[in-house]
């Protein structure tokens, strides 16, 4: 797991996310490669995207204004497709998703879309964090692609 991510949810703002996720994972979290994570700041609630490649589950933990958790795990081979969204994608520079779209039997649709946290938080605009939370993204979908039996 990224040592970035660690760092960015030890940040004030995002402390008590962090806190949700080490009492769900413990501490493996952050220095176990069997994990990748994901935050996401929206302005109702922070999620946590974390695919365990081992038990072949995506784990989306939320922590609400109010404070209430909410986690919700998902088997990865439920997974009918993934699709990745790109703009502006360039191949000399290997520009990242902007967001991805998995969908689940039984019609669920789930939306990962990082660049959402640059409107919530501007440390997220700058370069250093923004190069850590596409890197992130990219090994979370790797991971999840990794976790399916195709």
């Amino acid at each position: 797991m990224s040592n970035a991510l660690k760092s960015r949810l030890d940040t004030e703002e995002l402390s008590k996310l962090r806190t949700v996720a080490v009492l769900e994972f413990t501490e493996d979290l952050f220095e176990s490669d069997q994990y990748r994570a994901l935050e996401i700041i929206d302005s109702d609630q922070h999620q946590l995207f974390i695919v365990n490649r081992n038990d072949r589950t995506l784990t989306v933990l939320s922590l609400a204004q109010d404070m209430s958790v909410k986690k919700e795990t998902l088997f990865t081979e439920k997974i009918i497709s993934m699709k990745e969204y790109f703009e502006d994608y360039s191949l000399s520079e290997n520009t990242p998703p902007r967001k991805i779209e998995v969908v689940f039997m039984g019609g669920r649709t789930l939306l990962i879309e990082p660049g959402s946290s640059r409107a919530e938080n501007k440390d997220y605009e700058r370069q250093d964090i923004a190069s850590q939370v596409n890197e992130d993204f990219e090994n979370l979908i790797a991971a999840l692609k990794n976790t399916l039996i195709l």
